[in-house]
């Protein structure tokens, strides 16, 4: 399996970001993985890590962004 570079990874977190910013109701594991085109556990790998950064969070299935404090 081909491993990537840490800043092509920074760079998909934030396509995934800039695609749940186009999605008010937001998004389930699987839609991001099809628009994506990226495999399911990869889109999963990035969703934690970006809830532990506080950008983004779970309702039920659908992933959304977190509000940021301004």
């Amino acid at each position: 399996m081909a491993r990537i570079t840490q800043d092509q990874k920074d760079l998909h977190k934030k396509q995934l970001l800039r695609l749940l910013h186009g999605h008010y109701m937001g998004l389930s594991e699987a839609e991001i993985a099809a628009e994506m085109g990226w495999q399911r556990r990869t889109v999963n790998n990035y969703l934690r890590d970006l809830e532990i950064a506080g950008l983004v969070y779970q309702d039920g299935i659908v992933w959304h962004l977190a509000e940021l404090e301004s």
